[in-house]
């Protein structure tokens, strides 16, 4: 069990006297030791050096029981926590790099925002995975968030209709989630246009 500080001790008898440091300091060249001094009510005396003191014993410091420490759980970095349905393996920060480069494309020029949108964290993250192996790791709602550009670039068809072409060999390939070329864009999404989680979020 802890004691109180020498200056919560003092500050305790001052308020109860209702005086001051100033006021009491001024008795101390009274008093030559605390037994003195504490038996005339000073809470200061003056050593054998001149020097005041505070007339205080060890025993007379209370006892304070310690705060208990809390332990809170620490929090699962962004990097690591996932940031869920549609997302796939996109985590939190990578989803937020996402919105916040979005949100700086829109607000320079909208127009121009329709054409260079970055819309999918996992695409760039993993832009060394082209064609067959792109679509291995993910989802197709992440094929259909990517421009046509993006989709060149990966090595991937340009649109749903170019791949179910009679002699293109993305024709029956699936994607991560199982989804081949003949499932269709939900409705909350839009080619291109990346994909809006607060709609997805609730289906």
């Amino acid at each position: 069990m802890a004691k109180e500080t020498l200056q919560k001790y003092l500050n305790r008898m001052l308020k109860s006297k209702g005086t001051t440091v100033t006021s009491e300091k001024k008795k101390a060249s009274k008093y030559t030791s605390i037994s003195a001094a504490k038996k005339a009510g000073s809470l200061y005396y003056t050593n054998k050096k001149g020097k005041v003191m505070a007339a205080v014993f060890g025993s007379d410091l209370k006892d304070i029981k310690a705060k208990p420490k809390v332990v809170r759980p620490r929090k699962r970095p962004d990097t690591v926590e996932l940031a869920g349905y549609p997302y796939g393996e996109q985590t939190v920060a990578e989803r937020r790099e996402v919105v916040l480069a979005n949100r700086a494309v829109n607000s320079r020029n909208p127009n121009a925002a329709r054409k260079k949108r970055i819309t999918d964290a996992a695409a760039i993250k993993n832009a060394n995975l082209t064609g067959a192996d792109w679509m291995r790791t993910h989802t197709s709602a992440q094929y259909h968030a990517l421009t046509k550009a993006q989709a060149s670039a990966l090595g991937l068809p340009r649109s749903r209709v170019a791949a179910m072409a009679p002699n293109n060999p993305f024709r029956t390939l699936k994607f991560k989630d199982g989804q081949g070329w003949n499932y269709r864009t939900p409705s909350k999404t839009r080619r291109g246009g990346g994909i809006d989680p607060l709609r997805l979020a609730n289906p």
